[in-house]
């Protein structure tokens, strides 16, 4: 054992000394550093907005991240792949940008560890894929939101082996993917395609948070075998649910789905276990078990789940291919839209179960009509009440549930919240929760503590306006506030002889209205150019105006040329283009002086505009300001 630890302590050792980190700012520096690198050094990228960077990581054991979570931003062609092992990327967003059909993210690597990244508003191909030679990658407390374009190209895809990939989904976040739903192909999460059917994936997806994903009719769409979907919320998702596709032994346990348009759809499969999940407001199905004939639905166990205020459980019964020996066992079912039940088999196993409201089928032995009396408790969710007839009611001779080697997860020893269910299955309750609830029953995963850890403020935000030039810019939705990567649409309105021009973050835009995605501290600025062909400049020629002094830290004086107009719109950009300063300025003396003091470092462009008729003083980049 002496020996062992020694061994250890010489390892550790080595690679402590061996470990460099390397600062960079540009795709140059990172480039020169990836050549002087090696297993264990890190790569801090400078806080700061960097455009077209592709960082291609192929060194092992590197650690690639932010010098402040969250203050590194990725636009334009940015991308990553990472093709070797142990690799960390961390703490960098991903805002805006523009690469076509290919891959923000995508990894070949195996033990890589993806986390604290923000991917919003891009037009691309999938946000992150996994490609079939990796094992073992963790995506933990990343956001994905609001992809630009609609083709058939789904958000976070992990594709399958031969051997089980044993991949981990966590504490992330997937947010407005607009869309009309069903077979769009803009699943937030796919696992496996339908060629991986009868491959074995053992991906974990956990603690993750779902909201107006409206892109497809899948949330989750599962592709591959023996996969875990467990404590996640889908909430507001108006056209999707979970659904389980193609591949065998599902485990679906611990979720609260939420005003959805459905809960957990089985389309193909055999020996899916759904159980200890929380169902409410859902306004299509909270379950539906498919009659299809491509790969029959055989050994379907819904067990100890809660479902109340939804409409029906769909059973499958109408086709030529029912689903067979499915078991339901120990829920509870109550207060339904419409009815609990649809389309029957005939052939369902009922076990322990109680229902209040219109059962919609003819009512087995299996399923008491008796009030469960939940009571709704200080977060909105419903759990027994003390006098509740589902407390100590379980019944037994249902399935147990089978253990996959190489996975860990609860097999009804804990209920939805992690309290502990008794042993014996007499002294089980109905449902979902277990009386006396310890814990409320609430969901794991909030909009609030999902995602990256420096946007986990619910990041609300107000909108304002600002008009440069004649005309006027509005946006719908109204509200009072807005979350990060909500979309609005924002409609111009120019005046007589001027045409649209920009608006901030999308320099290349003319469309109107126009669709966006609010980022931070976005203040939304419509810019109006002159007419298509304007009258000819007055007395501000190119290159007259003096700027001095320059670099400067507070203060700077634009020196004009005698005749200037009296009056001017001063307008300051930064190198991406957005307006960062604006402002209505009288002349003293030929000359302006504006401070900048509130300006992060950086370089920027002025502009000056006659303040009476809109006429450019100084053609737009001809100034350039050093701010220190």
């Amino acid at each position: 054992m002496r020996i062992a630890a020694f061994l250890v302590i010489l390892l550790v050792a080595e690679v402590t000394l061996a470990q460099t980190r390397y600062n960079v700012s540009s795709l140059s520096e990172f480039k020169s550093a990836l050549n002087e690198a090696v297993n264990g050094d890190s790569v801090v990228w400078r806080s700061g907005r960097y455009e077209d960077v592709f960082m291609d990581i192929n060194v092992e054991g590197l650690v690639v991240t932010a010098e402040s979570y969250g203050a590194v931003i990725f636009t334009g062609e940015s991308k990553v792949e990472i093709d070797a092992d142990k690799v960390v990327l961390s703490g960098f967003q991903f805002v805006g940008g523009d690469i076509g059909t290919d891959n923000v993210i995508r990894n070949w690597g195996s033990d890589v560890l993806i986390t604290q990244i923000n991917i919003l508003g891009y037009t691309s191909f999938k946000y992150l894929i996994v490609d079939e030679d990796s094992r073992r990658t963790t995506i933990s407390h990343c956001n994905f939101e609001s992809r630009i374009n609609l083709a058939d190209q789904n958000i976070l895809s992990i594709l399958v082996d031969n051997e089980p990939g044993y991949h981990k989904i966590q504490h992330c976040s997937f947010r407005n993917f607009r869309g009309s739903g069903g077979d769009m192909g803009v699943e937030p999460i796919r696992i496996g395609v339908s060629s991986q059917a009868h491959l074995d994936s053992r991906t974990i997806v956990e603690y993750c948070y779902f909201e107006n994903c409206d892109g497809d009719g899948e949330l989750i769409s599962n592709k591959a075998a023996q996969n875990v979907f467990r404590y996640n919320t889908f909430e507001n998702n108006t056209k999707g649910e979970l659904v389980l596709r193609h591949g065998d032994e599902a485990i679906v346990y611990g979720n609260f789905f939420l005003n959805n348009m459905g809960g957990v759809r089985v389309r193909e499969g055999q020996n899916h276990f759904i159980y200890n999940n929380y169902f409410s407001g859902l306004t299509s199905r909270a379950i539906y078990l498919q009659n299809e004939s491509s790969d029959p639905l055989d050994s379907i166990h819904v067990y100890f789940n809660t479902i109340v205020d939804s409409e029906e459980v769909k059973l499958g019964g109408s086709g030529s291919f029912p689903p067979q020996h499915v078991v339901f066992a120990n829920n509870i079912f109550s207060n339904p839209k419409g009815v609990i039940f649809d389309d029957p088999t005939g052939t369902e196993q009922w076990l322990g179960n109680l229902s209040l409201g219109s059962l919609g089928i003819d009512r087995p032995s299996g399923i008491s009509d008796l009030d469960p009396k939940l009571i709704e408790n200080d977060k909105g969710f419903f759990q027994l009440d003390s006098e509740s007839p589902a407390i100590d009611a379980a019944v037994s001779g249902f399935p147990p549930i089978p253990m996959i080697d190489g996975l860990e997860f609860d097999d009804l020893k804990l209920d939805i919240m992690k309290q502990i269910r008794p042993d014996e299955i007499d002294q089980k309750d109905v449902g979902a929760s277990e009386f006396p609830h310890t814990v409320d029953v609430q969901p794991y995963a909030t909009t609030s503590n999902t995602g990256p850890a420096y946007s986990n403020d619910e990041s609300i935000f107000s909108l304002s306006s600002s008009v440069v030039g004649e005309g006027s810019v509005t946006w719908s939705p109204i509200k009072d506030t807005y979350r990060l990567g909500e979309i609005i649409t924002l409609t111009a309105t120019p005046a007589d002889g001027y045409q649209f021009s920009k608006w901030a973050g999308d320099l290349d835009g003319t469309d109107n209205p126009m669709m966006i995605s609010i980022t931070e501290d976005m203040n939304v600025i419509a810019e109006f150019a002159l007419p298509v062909t304007p009258p000819p400049l007055g007395t501000g020629s190119k290159g007259a105006i003096e700027i001095f002094p320059n670099p400067t830290c507070d203060l700077v004086r634009l020196v004009l040329p005698s005749g200037s107009p009296s009056q001017l719109s001063l307008l300051v950009y930064d190198v991406e283009g957005k307006i960062r300063l604006s402002r209505q300025m009288t002349v003293v003396q030929d000359y302006l002086e504006v401070d900048v003091s509130m300006l992060p470092a950086a370089i920027y462009f002025l502009t000056l505009r006659n303040a009476r008729n809109g006429e450019v003083v100084e053609e737009a980049g001809i100034l350039r300001l050093i701010k220190n």
